[in-house]
């Protein structure tokens, strides 16, 4: 079966490793793949297509990330690369337009539990209306797990789409911990998907398991998406692909899963 992951991770050599760093002092042990190994890695386990994503950790920081991954899109066309902004960035308009712009980046995400900034913070609204207009889709870490501080959780993410109902947006890890609150919305925002990343892993970190309502899963197939945190998550990457099969899904569904609910959410559905 063909694989779109709409969740990996790709950062400049000396950011990797210091992510890397941060999560082997929690106990959390990280593949040390850079680009070149990262790409191999999913080439050899059947992925014809990724989301590769970063995040502008500090303000100032996003111009030069960004510019990274446009970059990454020239010398594998069959990633797709999202950009970063920080709220606090003196250029942050003009980053947004350039993003925007852009044929080498496909959406933008966001990490508020990293970036420490509230997503409805109305300086981000002409980010919001324009990604709203355009279709052009945003990828928001907002469940409070696996640790949460004040700008997570549901209640952000309801505030923010209730002001953009249309905005095309994925919350990835199904939104664990509170995942029956994020797939009910899923029947209030028609451009609303979901991701599986690290969900129903053999992970010994933490507790994986989804435990939500799987007829609601399954009513809602085409807005789930396979992600796999590839190359920061403690297991191997056969992991992250088998644990889709541990959701419930039909198995008419898995090819939705595995690749074209991805590729709607990223624009890609009309593109052979």
């Amino acid at each position: 079966m063909k694989i779109f992951d709409l969740h990996t991770h790709l950062f400049p050599a000396r950011m990797f490793l210091a992510i890397w760093e941060y999560f082997e002092t929690r106990n959390w042990s990280v593949h040390r793949e850079q680009v070149d190994e990262v790409t191999a890695t999913l080439q050899r386990h059947g992925v014809q297509g990724a989301v590769a994503l970063s995040y502008a950790h500090k303000a100032g920081v996003a111009h030069s990330l960004n510019t990274f991954m446009a970059e990454l899109r020239a010398r594998h066309d069959w990633l797709y690369p999202f950009a970063s902004v920080h709220v606090e960035d003196a250029d942050f308009n003009e980053e947004i337009d350039r993003v925007l712009g852009s044929e080498h980046l496909f959406g933008f995400k966001f990490q508020p539990l990293v970036q420490r900034f509230d997503i409805n913070d109305r300086r981000l609204d002409p980010l919001y209306e324009q990604c709203q207009e355009r279709q052009f889709p945003v990828l928001i870490h907002i469940g409070s797990g696996p640790v949460a501080n004040r700008f997570v959780g549901p209640d952000h993410f309801r505030r923010l789409m209730d002001r953009f109902p249309a905005l095309r947006v994925c919350v990835p890890h199904m939104g664990v911990p509170e995942c029956s609150d994020f797939l009910v919305m899923l029947d209030d925002y028609p451009e609303m998907f979901l991701d599986t990343t690290m969900v129903n892993t053999h992970c010994e970190l933490f507790d994986t398991a989804w435990r939500g309502d799987v007829e609601a899963l399954k009513r809602h197939s085409k807005r789930i998406c396979f992600g796999s945190d590839w190359p920061n998550v403690p297991y191997p990457y056969q992991e992250a692909v088998d644990s889709v099969l541990r959701f419930g899904f039909e198995e008419a569904d898995l090819e939705d899963i595995y690749w074209n609910n991805a590729r709607r959410f990223v624009g890609l559905a009309d593109l052979a």
